[in-house]
């Protein structure tokens, strides 16, 4: 499906989640929703529903439903 480094979709309203970091995370600082279709590298997967993406220079887990390869869509009148 998805190979280390291919570029992915991921759009707006996303809920993504990082492992939390002792003395530095507040309550919901390892969650993030995003708030613009964004581009994420994909670094591997996480069981069978998630997978690990690099957003901003941070790794990120989210759901496989919510995301998809970044390429260009054809659009064909037929």
């Amino acid at each position: 499906m998805y190979q280390k480094g291919d570029l992915l979709w991921i759009p707006a309203g996303i809920l993504l989640n990082r492992p939390r970091v002792p003395g530095k995370d507040d309550l919901f600082s390892n969650w993030h929703q995003t708030t613009a279709p964004t581009v994420g590298l994909f670094l591997k997967f996480e069981g069978s529903h998630k997978c690990v993406v690099m957003i901003g220079g941070c790794n990120w887990s989210v759901d496989t439903k919510n995301i998809r390869h970044n390429v260009q869509e054809d659009s064909y009148v037929g």
